[in-house]
């Protein structure tokens, strides 16, 4: 519930956004070490696919 005082302050705006709490949740990422594993990986099937298809050339 929002005050009537909290609405007068803010000009009478009825923006859902002025009122209500935002919740941030923490973002919990690999260690950088797996993730450049796995874009070294990928990059290497990619290069093999690549060398597959310039010998279809």
């Amino acid at each position: 519930m929002v005050e009537a005082a909290d609405i007068a302050s803010n000009k009478y705006d009825l923006s859902i956004n002025r009122y209500k709490e935002v919740v941030y949740e923490e973002e919990v990422y690999e260690d950088p070490k797996v993730i450049l594993g796995k874009l070294m990986a990928l990059e290497n099937d990619i290069m093999v696919d690549l060398k597959e298809l310039e010998g279809m050339l």
